[in-house]
């Protein structure tokens, strides 16, 4: 019995030691503050405030002004198509074969484009939404100065939690107030002098 307790007593102390790092004393980490903890939904801002709502407008706008550019290029090319197939029995081999060549680095120059204008939107978008996430990190840096928190949890990393400590609506509100939009870089395509027009609004 004693050996056992001797055993239970060792791993109490054990346990105890693995709680202080190494090069510590129980001093020193008797300093560190107790948690006070509040949850933030990330993701939840990101997707709800004023602000993320505007910059995905903005995306989707680009988005559909290119969309538009790019139906009435391929329509050309439909058309262009068709007519290249009606020349083939009229025109000589290498006539014809010069023209499907220029035909094909049209369709290419096509497909460059439709992925350069989906990339530069794309990235206008990723510059917007970091300038928001950084806003975002001061809001909530703000909220938990004046709760007096010094510990701030994304709310996908935490299983189970008071509701109480969920500020989500309040930074949120925050954030609407203090950054109400930010800016959408206009998108410029890899290789171009000049950034795309911007989109008509409706």
């Amino acid at each position: 019995m004693a050996i056992r307790a001797a055993r239970r007593l060792g791993g109490v102390i054990l346990a105890a030691m693995t709680l202080i790092p190494l090069g510590v004393s129980a001093q020193t980490a008797s300093k560190v503050p107790v948690p006070v903890v509040i949850v933030v939904d990330v993701q939840a801002a990101l997707q709800q405030s004023t602000a993320a709502k505007a910059v995905r407008a903005q995306r989707d706008q680009f988005v559909q002004t290119y969309q538009a550019e790019m139906e009435a290029a391929r329509k050309s090319l439909k058309e262009a198509e068709a007519e290249l197939l009606k020349q083939k029995a009229a025109l000589p081999a290498d006539a014809w074969q010069a023209k499907a060549r220029t035909f094909e680095q049209q369709v290419y120059e096509f497909n460059q484009r439709f992925q350069k204008s989906n990339q530069a939107v794309e990235k206008s978008f990723r510059a917007a939404m970091g300038d928001l996430s950084q806003a975002l990190a001061q809001v909530t840096e703000e909220v938990a100065g004046e709760m007096g928190a010094n510990l701030v949890l994304h709310k996908m990393q935490v299983f189970l939690h008071d509701p109480r400590m969920e500020v989500t609506h309040t930074v949120i509100e925050r954030l609407n107030r203090r950054f109400p939009s930010v800016t959408f870089p206009p998108p410029v395509e890899e290789g171009a002098t000049a950034p795309k027009p911007q989109p008509k609004k409706k």
